[in-house]
């Protein structure tokens, strides 16, 4: 038996500022009723005109750098700015950093921080800040968002107020990425006191078991142009979800399959960002029948991703082939083999293989709750079925089919992952990672091993690109997976809120501090 967290199907390998995929909820609809009672019954006391609304789960502690939810982290990071933010491309770009570079052999990394820059106080941001949350990084759970923030750091010292040197045990070519956490002062307070002393545009004012209220403050990145933020304290998705349609909350924001249809009829604002939620099509590789490229060639050739992506995930996914982003500036896509949907090509693989497709006879395992992957399953399937396969789908519970994968008893499966910005591919794909990480697929290659340690170990956004580039290509003709594609989040506001920009997949409320009401 594999050794595996089983949950990793559904959630991240690391996260970075974005939420869970998460298995449906069995919460009855009078459970959910009677939260959004309580939360309208909140909403409507002591309702402040000028402020967002919004909801989080409970957080177990106000520090960003300790905490384990996603939806708290995002709330904290509108009090504490991150050292850098994650463009749209996937670049790593200035916060309150404003620069990083790295020694020729990769293993020091010297970032600056921008000048002039205040806490809400008026004392200034430091190296010495820096230095302080990388301590707290390094004493945090492993289950803190930002444990991985911390990878392969040996040490770090302040070179200057401003400048803060940090040393590696080993190149990483993910290691600026690394770098977009939140910055707390040296001087955070515990739990029990109100940790008021920010960088971002909100400040916390109160808190309950019920709701959080931030006040407007003087962020490094400008005053917000409304009064503040409710955070309204909710036990699940469902809950976030008929919060925002009913109008108790005015801002949401989601990765989960479905949201577009839930909201296709509300009077709302909608800012669509691409995310790295990549779906796939995974393989059994371990058994015989997967063993020949061209089999899996031919699979590749009968999933219709143009029909999935338009049909069934409403186009609010990026068609992507391999785990790399088509979206970020190190996609290479444009050179990788193609499989546009075609049934001859399919043939032909086989054909040409001397294969005969009357000789396959397997399942696609899907989780049940997840009706866009059911859809997806039963559409490849149907293709399959045509060019003379017997395919058939088994759908199963969420634990039930999360135990098969642990336990190698499948054929084929539609799976997801978050990949954590900075195209480390070596958990999904690394030979070593098939008994004891997240290469569910089973796929052991000693090429494609040298070529992710490659990529992973390479020095300069060049070499990486390059590197990654050739561990694309390699994918897109070997096919351990098939991707199907990158789900894109969305951050919704009602009609009134103006001047919302497209959001970061490491910060999606960035630029909070210009929304106004108008």
């Amino acid at each position: 038996m594999k050794v595996r967290i089983l949950c990793l199907l559904l959630c991240s390998f690391l996260l970075a500022g974005c939420s869970d995929f998460i298995s449906e909820d069995d919460t009855s609809e009078d459970d959910t009723t009677a939260r959004l009672a309580i939360l309208d019954k909140e909403s409507a006391e002591g309702e402040k005109e000028n402020m967002l609304s919004l909801t989080m789960r409970p957080p177990k502690t106000l520090n960003p750098l300790l905490n384990e939810d996603v939806t708290v982290d995002k709330v904290l990071k509108l009090i504490y700015e991150p050292l850098f933010n994650i463009s749209e491309e996937q670049s790593v770009i200035p916060n309150l950093g404003a620069s990083y570079s790295l020694s020729d052999d990769g293993l020091v990394m010297r970032v600056t921080l921008k000048d002039g820059l205040k806490w809400h106080n008026g004392e200034s941001i430091t190296a010495e800040d820096v230095a302080y949350s990388l301590d707290t990084i390094r004493a945090a759970s492993e289950d803190s968002v930002y444990k991985y923030a911390v990878n392969y750091i040996t040490d770090y010292y302040m070179e200057n107020s401003l400048t803060l040197v940090i040393n590696y045990s080993q190149v990483y070519s993910g290691a600026a990425y690394n770098l977009c956490f939140p910055v707390i002062p040296k001087y955070f307070y515990d739990d029990d006191i109100l940790p008021t002393v920010g960088s971002g545009p909100f400040a916390l004012e109160s808190y309950d078991t019920r709701e959080y209220r931030l006040k407007a403050a003087a962020g490094v990145n400008g005053t917000p142009q409304t009064e503040g933020v409710r955070v309204l304290i909710s036990p699940d998705y469902d809950t976030d979800y008929n919060a925002f349609n009913q109008g108790i909350t005015n801002v949401l924001n989601t990765d989960e399959d479905g949201w577009f249809s839930f909201f296709a009829d509300k009077d709302c604002n909608m800012f669509v960002y691409s995310d790295n939620c990549f779906e796939y099509f995974g393989f059994n590789n371990s058994l015989e029948m997967f063993k020949n490229q061209a089999v899996r060639q031919a699979v590749a050739y009968c999933i219709d991703r143009e029909q999935i992506v338009s049909g069934i995930y409403m186009n609010n996914m990026d068609s992507s082939l391999t785990p790399v982003n088509p979206t970020a500036y190190m996609s290479s896509e444009e050179s990788l083999a193609r499989y546009d949907y075609s049934a001859e090509d399919a043939l032909a693989s086989l054909w040409n293989s001397g294969l005969s497709p009357y000789n396959y006879t397997f399942k696609i395992l899907v989780n049940e709750e997840n009706a866009e992957r059911v859809e997806t399953a039963n559409v490849i399937a149907e293709s399959l079925n045509m060019i003379g396969m017997n395919v058939t789908v088994d759908k199963r519970p969420f634990e039930e089919y999360a135990e098969l994968i642990n336990a190698d008893e499948f054929d084929t499966f539609i799976g997801g992952c978050r990949l954590r910005a900075g195209f480390d591919l070596r958990p999904l794909l690394l030979s070593s990672a098939s008994y004891s990480g997240t290469n569910y697929v089973n796929f052991s290659d000693s090429t494609m091993d040298t070529l992710l340690n490659e990529a992973a170990s390479a020095v300069g956004s060049d070499n990486t690109k390059r590197a990654l580039g050739e561990v694309e290509r390699y994918i897109s003709v070997q096919l351990p997976l098939i991707g199907i594609g990158f789900k894109n989040g969305v951050v919704m506001t009602s009609s009134d809120i103006k001047g919302v920009t497209i959001p970061y997949i490491s910060n999606c409320f960035v630029g909070a501090a210009d929304w106004s009401f108008g």
